[in-house]
């Protein structure tokens, strides 16, 4: 029960940081007032690697262990939730660049998990 308990809190802030970092991109964006078009799905990549290792160190130290574990779930989870969303908005799978980005994905919150289990505890005397 605690894995799934840190798991959705997990998928809390991986949704909310995600959303946060976008929404300032997207400010900082309007702002410049130019972006070239290929560098949109690099800038993207790097908000939602950003929301997602946030979520796998969030998780592994809501559960103080199996960090690698978490921090995969909460990759997967995004990369799940991004693969929905291109099927029923534009019908195709994962292409070359979409497995990239979930590779990315993974990577980054296998990261952020370890990170997060392997945290040293402070000592109280």
């Amino acid at each position: 029960m605690k894995f799934v308990r840190a798991i959705l809190f997990s998928a809390g802030v991986v949704g909310g940081s995600c959303l946060l970092l976008l929404a300032l991109m997207a400010f900082i964006v309007s702002k410049a007032g130019v972006l070239p078009q290929a560098a949109l799905p690099l800038v993207t990549t790097a908000a939602a690697c950003a929301a997602v290792f946030l979520g796998g160190l969030a998780a592994a130290l809501a559960a103080k262990e199996k960090g690698l574990y978490l921090g995969l779930a909460a990759g997967a989870l995004l990369a799940v939730c991004m693969w929905l969303v291109s099927y029923f908005s534009t019908g195709g799978l994962f292409t070359v660049s979409g497995i990239g980005k979930a590779a990315a994905l993974l990577t980054s919150g296998a990261i952020g998990g370890i990170l997060g289990a392997n945290r040293k505890q402070k000592v109280k005397f």
